[in-house]
């Protein structure tokens, strides 16, 4: 896939607040993706990010779906985070939503170093926060560095692939789902109807990566046409959705930021 190629066409059709008629995705671009950050915040990501970039800490990474493009089984923990797309900008965009809408059981598929779960968990640390992660030797790392950021002890990491982790009897219903990892199109779709018991219609389905590859983005473009997502938002790293059985459909390519 042309990154470039793909990125100039997405700024061509990414529209601001004008224009916008759906009541949610106006609020969303005119008062969410807008919101100021505080410094507190600010502080914290930038000693996040200030520790991961340095740390040349080696790990034996272990591919469970679409592997690295960039990277070798054997990462430094700065190299993971130089391809982590939850930097900065997209970890803001987590931070926003978590705190504007205030989901209360929060579900993230691919922990990574934790930076997508401690810009979600700063956004309402009040939140119950269950991330998964399959390779064993990252979510040590993750779970360290969660530890040392968080505000509270409601994050949960588990180490577990995402087909066993769904095997295992999951009794929370999810208001806001983060999927990022595995990064294989027929698995995405997968998973995401393993979800459909353990959402609702108001939940918040954010995808990473969803121009990954030509596959990944296949797998978009089924997901954003289907009828049972009514509101449907490319972030171009990112995709939103939300299913609401009482909605006609919508999809919106809109900037991260106003």
């Amino acid at each position: 896939m042309n990154i470039g190629f793909e990125f100039i066409k997405y700024s061509l059709n990414a529209k601001g607040r004008q224009g916008i008629h759906s009541p949610f995705v106006y609020n969303l671009m005119d008062k969410v993706l807008s919101m100021p950050i505080s410094s507190a915040i600010k502080d914290r990501q930038k000693a996040l990010f200030t520790e991961l970039k340095s740390d040349n800490t080696s790990i034996e990474f272990k591919e469970f779906g679409a592997g690295s493009k960039k990277l070798g089984k054997q990462r430094t923990v700065k190299q993971i985070f130089s391809t982590n797309s939850t930097q900065k900008k997209y970890g803001e965009l987590l931070y926003r939503i978590m705190h504007a809408y205030e989901p209360m059981k929060v579900l993230e598929l691919g922990t990574s170093l934790g930076t997508g779960t401690l810009h979600m968990h700063w956004g309402n640390p009040k939140a119950e926060i269950i991330t998964v992660e399959g390779c064993n030797a990252t979510y040590n790392k993750g779970k360290e560095t969660i530890a040392k950021h968080r505000l509270n002890d409601q994050i949960h990491v588990r180490n577990s692939t995402f087909q066993d982790y769904f095997k295992e009897p999951i009794k929370e219903l999810f208001d806001l789902v983060f999927i990022d990892g595995h990064h294989d199109g027929n698995s995405l779709i997968e998973y995401l109807r393993l979800l459909e018991k353990y959402t609702h219609n108001d939940t918040i389905f954010i995808l990473d990566d969803i121009r990954w590859s030509k596959d990944m983005f296949s797998a978009w473009k089924k997901i954003s046409s289907d009828k049972q997502y009514h509101l449907t938002i490319d972030f171009f790293k990112m995709g939103l959705l939300i299913r609401q059985e009482t909605k006609h459909k919508e999809h919106f390519v809109l900037r991260k930021s106003v």
